[in-house]
């Protein structure tokens, strides 16, 4: 699957794509339950805080350039608790995997296609996710490449069709409830978007790394921190913070709002298409995790071969992992937050840690 470099160019668009991923669909209403009208505020503290985590994760990478998570988990804290270390980690890529397949099939069935079975979403997502994988990661940063313009211009011009329909007074009273629930909000800002860009530690080795390389990361996850930010406030704005804490999806409750002169209404679709190309994306990235760091640490050879059999394991579990949206909505809220804390925080700051120590030992001069 690592058949070559992919450019800083190609980094950046996938950074940006995962950071807004499935978090331009949910988020807002993750934000707002707890922050209510000031879920605008946790977004712009969540994005600040979300960049330094991508820049931890990143000296992380600097220290061996050359090598994936699970290689230096290894390298590092030594084979039996680097192995199980890296265990965790690629349990983590596969639940992420799954998680992110059935949010895109738990939203086609109950939004678009309520008729259609979830298992045949999900065996159509996973066909192309094995195509994907199987064409190799420079395949699909291609990809992610030639689609990313549509992607742009598709979200740009729903935003700016909801302008007419803005009241700014939906964003009072401002901290009428205090910081607590702001700081509350903005965990699930840090969280879902920045704390699951430590897939990235998987893909900076094949990376062609330039002078530009630190730069370019750093302003793809905070321009994908100002879209978030941007859909939350649109979100306010429009529907009310009521309204958007209630809806499961409210940035697709959003795009059906949109209505001009009576003609161009019922744009929905596009924002859907805009969701499921950044999760797809995503979950590909986070199947390419899984895949990669599983034949590292048990040294297969070829990791395409297990790419069918990961399918399979895919296809179970996203039907499994939970019995619907509503149940799936409060895992997100109460067991993800500490388990993406544990991994794009605590861990990193252990390696850190170790490879400092390790550094001063055979350097004591």
């Amino acid at each position: 699957m690592a058949n070559g470099k992919i450019s800083v160019q190609q980094l950046a668009i996938l950074v940006i794509l995962v950071v807004i991923g499935d978090s331009i669909l949910i988020a807002p209403s993750l934000v707002t339950v707890f922050a209510k009208e000031d879920a605008w505020i946790s977004g712009v503290i969540g994005v600040m805080i979300g960049v330094l985590i991508a820049g931890l994760l990143y000296a992380v990478s600097r220290m061996y350039p050359q090598s994936t998570l699970i290689e230096f988990n290894r390298t590092l804290l030594g084979r039996w608790l680097g192995g199980a270390v890296s265990s965790l980690i690629i349990f983590y890529f596969l639940i992420s995997t799954c998680g992110l397949l059935r949010e895109v099939g738990d939203f086609i069935t109950t939004q678009m296609m309520p008729e259609t079975p979830i298992r045949a979403i999900h065996l159509l997502l996973i066909l192309l996710l094995v195509w994907a994988l199987r064409s190799g990661i420079v395949t699909i940063s291609l990809s992610a490449e030639l689609l990313f313009p549509w992607f742009i211009v598709f979200l740009m011009a729903l935003l700016l069709c909801l302008l007419p329909q803005v009241k700014m007074d939906r964003l009072q009273p401002m901290l009428g409830h205090g910081w607590l629930p702001v700081f509350h909000g903005s965990v699930y800002v840090i969280v879902f978007p920045y704390a699951e860009m430590i897939i990235f530690l998987m893909l900076f080795p094949l990376v062609d790394r330039k002078a530009h390389t630190g730069r370019d990361y750093f302003l793809a996850a905070a321009i994908g921190g100002l879209v978030l930010i941007s859909v939350i406030i649109v979100c306010i704005l429009v529907l009310g913070s009521y309204i958007t804490a209630h809806q499961v999806y409210p940035t697709y409750a959003l795009a059906k709002k949109i209505s001009i002169g009576r003609f161009f209404e019922r744009v929905e679709a596009f924002l859907a298409l805009i969701w499921i190309i950044s999760t797809f994306f995503k979950t590909i990235l986070y199947g390419y995790g899984f895949v990669r760091g599983f034949s590292q640490l048990f040294g297969v050879r070829d990791d395409r071969t297990l790419i069918m059999p990961a399918g399979f394991l895919f296809f179970g579990i996203a039907y499994a992992i939970t019995p619907n949206v509503v149940y799936y909505n409060d895992l997100l809220k109460r067991m993800f937050p500490l388990w993406d804390f544990a991994n794009a925080l605590l861990l990193p700051l252990l390696l850190i840690a170790v490879h400092l120590i390790r550094k001063k030992r055979a350097d004591p001069a």
